[in-house]
């Protein structure tokens, strides 16, 4: 048999779930409907937790090579040496996608401040700050592609005006907190263009890309080794990015396909986000 023909080596992962601690939050009647409604396909697509773990793990790794995100994640790391980061990021997603207005307010104005902190000197003497627009652009169009693509992944492909709703609602809700809608894609052409261009032009392999991303690949959480979800999210990654860090994309990894009329409480996310 030609090795193309070849089935490809196939990994069945049973320990995920436990994943989901730290990404859910307690459920609460929200003051109101938020920034976009319950019939948004956004909101359908981001209930069910594990695509949104997958998504949001697999939009780290790209994003770990975009210079001054790079940066802004080794400043949190130095201060916070744990998986908070990226937790962070997932939890803010879903307070603006699920949360009432205060609370999208809330996390808008920490994640301002937040990022305020984080500043520092380009390699042309520039100074920058993790608010700056170019970079909270990239930052939101690499997750928002890699969530909607490992969604699509295990609950179906969606339709092109779903994905051109499913793309304004995001920009509505997670392009709000992240202070750059006027700048960011709408529609899916819109988003797939954008994804593309910084795929080809922005990304900067460099030793300090690969200690950053080396040592959240170390980590575990809730005792679950990163080495697995690095595997779970490698078909997930554009090729050049997984030859960087020498992950192997032929491996298959046996993931649940969901269907979204049949999930059970313990497969979704919460309809209204707490503050804590």
């Amino acid at each position: 048999m030609s090795p193309v023909n070849s089935p490809a080596p196939v990994a069945i992962l049973s320990s995920l779930r436990p994943l989901r601690d730290g990404f859910d939050t307690p459920r609460s009647q929200p003051i109101d409907a938020g920034l976009v409604g319950d019939d948004s396909i956004l909101r359908r697509y981001c209930a069910p937790w594990l695509p949104a773990v997958l998504g949001g793990w697999s939009a780290f790794t790209t994003l770990v090579l975009i210079d001054h995100m790079r940066q802004s994640i080794s400043m949190a790391m130095a201060r916070r040496a744990n998986f908070n980061e990226f937790r962070q990021l997932t939890r803010g997603m879903l307070v603006a996608i699920f949360g009432d207005t205060e609370q999208v307010e809330a996390q808008r104005k920490g994640a301002w401040e937040a990022h305020s902190r984080l500043r520092g000197v380009d390699a042309d003497g520039r100074e920058w700050t993790a608010n700056d627009p170019d970079l909270t652009t990239r930052v939101y169009t690499v997750l928002v592609w890699h969530l909607l693509a490992a969604q699509e992944k295990q609950l179906g492909p969606l339709g092109e005006s779903e994905r051109d709703e499913y793309c304004a609602d995001a920009v509505r809700t997670v392009g709000y907190v992240f202070g750059t809608p006027p700048a960011l894609p709408t529609t899916y052409a819109a988003l797939a263009a954008e994804y593309a261009g910084i795929i080809a032009n922005e990304l900067t392999v460099t030793p300090e890309a690969h200690e950053v991303f080396e040592e959240n690949r170390a980590l575990r959480v809730k005792d679950i080794p990163m080495e697995e979800l690095v595997a779970a999210t490698a078909d997930l990654l554009d090729p050049e990015v997984a030859a960087v860090f020498g992950i192997d994309r032929t491996q298959v990894v046996d993931l649940p396909r969901l269907d979204l009329a049949t999930l059970t409480e313990e497969d979704l996310l919460p309809i209204a986000v707490l503050r804590r």
